[in-house]
């Protein structure tokens, strides 16, 4: 299958229910999935897209994930593929710097590594990665910030330390498009580690010192949900307004009752579609597009039809 023919089935697949299946199938090669970190819904739910399409393409598919979204809990996940050998191996690398080493011995011993969610600093030996445009998805939400907020008022992004490159595109989109925005005053990011405790004290924190902060950006699920605990903490949901990627159960709901105002949501289960076609094509032979881009939309408090569509389920588990 072409990265043409990928991005097309994409599209066609998005937003749509998949059933469970299971996670191997018949003998058309082995594959190894290593998501970023255990428990994520952004990740489970892409895990369900790969298991079904994994399923109808009769790829022999292993999941396994780290415990914390980091390179030293994730390396020796990495390793342990390594020493199984699959045909093809999909990784969503959790440092694009740290993860390069491991991969690459990987690939050295005749594996098809390609990326999904998040990729490399030196993507040399990978065959395809299969992606969302997050420096536009951060653009969108400084925008969506913006208008919430009358386009004046002080502003900050709560997001992952930096290595994630994922992240830093998000946080890098925002910064670029808030600045045309002449008053609004970026008080710039603060880091949590997929810790929704730690992003609740950094909303108490800020709110301590800038009492007239007007809204936050969290550039993922876990940073969000802390942060609307903070809020509840400070007695500010509603008044600071909240712009978050992704769409997560509780973030979805957290838009219904009005602790969120606007998410940035990609289709993970679409997503791990696409990477096992990718996968599939590689093990076929066949030469892929450097990059498989997908899906990314905003979402309002206005459209909860949309955020339906959108939320991340994980309905093999």
């Amino acid at each position: 299958m072409t990265a043409m023919k990928i991005a097309s089935a994409l599209l066609l697949t998005a937003g749509l229910a998949t059933t469970a299946m299971p996670a191997h199938a018949a003998d058309n090669g082995t594959v190894s999935l290593v998501l970023g970190v255990k428990g994520s819904p952004f990740y489970q739910a892409l895990q369900c897209g790969a298991m079904a399409r994994a399923d109808e393409l009769g790829l022999d598919l292993s999941v396994s994930a780290p415990d914390q979204f980091a390179a030293d809990s994730q390396i020796p996940v990495v390793n342990a593929v390594t020493a199984t050998a699959p045909d093809a191996a999909v990784i969503v690398p959790t440092d694009m710097q740290a993860l390069v080493q491991p991969m690459k011995e990987l690939a050295g011993r005749g594996t098809k590594v390609l990326t999904v969610d998040q990729t490399l600093a030196d993507t040399s030996f990978i065959e395809t990665q299969v992606l969302t445009d997050n420096e536009e998805g951060g653009k969108l939400a400084a925008d969506a910030m913006a208008k919430l907020i009358g386009e004046k008022g002080k502003v900050m992004v709560i997001t992952q330390p930096p290595g994630s490159l994922a992240q830093d595109a998000r946080t890098a989109g925002f910064e670029e498009e808030i600045a045309k925005y002449p008053d609004i005053e970026y008080l710039g990011p603060q880091y949590q580690s997929d810790d929704p405790q730690k992003a609740a004290e950094i909303v108490t924190s800020t709110l301590s010192a800038h009492p007239d902060l007007a809204a936050i950006f969290s550039t993922n699920d876990q940073g969000a949900i802390g942060a609307i605990t903070g809020l509840r903490q400070a007695g500010a949901v509603g008044k600071v307004k909240m712009v978050a990627y992704d769409a997560a159960s509780a973030e979805v709901a957290a838009l219904k009752n009005g602790a969120i105002q606007a998410l940035i949501a990609q289709n993970p289960k679409a997503e791990g579609e696409a990477a096992m076609d990718a996968a599939a094509a590689l093990i076929n032979g066949e030469t892929l597009d450097k990059v498989t881009m997908t899906e990314i939309v905003t979402i309002t408090a206005d459209q909860p039809e949309l955020a339906d569509k959108y939320e991340y389920i994980a309905d093999c588990m």
